[in-house]
């Protein structure tokens, strides 16, 4: 479930040429949640875009990034976005199984 939350977004985060593409947020506990940001989307470097996967942790009324997590390669940005729009609807199970065999595809 994708929420309208205010992220303090740090200046490396700019300089990197990051996009937010979703936050997430639990619904268990909502002092955590999830940023998903793109890199290379537009695919102007050599490498294939990327969805970087951020901790974040609610610290005096806004989101900070704690850690990150993850950092998965797709073919295309289409591949990406696809899989921001789909992350918060997984179990655990079906994100292992998906990222396997989008990882799979990359490396054929």
């Amino acid at each position: 479930m994708n929420n309208i939350v205010e992220v303090a977004i740090p200046e490396w985060f700019e300089y990197d040429e990051l996009v937010a593409l979703s936050t997430i947020i639990n619904e268990q506990d909502a002092t955590v949640g999830v940023l998903l940001a793109g890199d290379n989307l537009d695919m102007q470097r050599p490498y294939s875009p990327v969805v970087r996967v951020y901790l974040i942790t609610l610290q005096n009324g806004k989101y900070e990034f704690a850690k990150e997590m993850s950092a998965l390669s797709f073919q295309s940005k289409e591949e990406a976005i696809s899989f921001t729009t789909k992350f918060s609807n997984y179990s655990a199970i079906e994100l292992f199984v998906d990222l396997y065999k989008q990882q799979i595809n990359i490396a054929i």
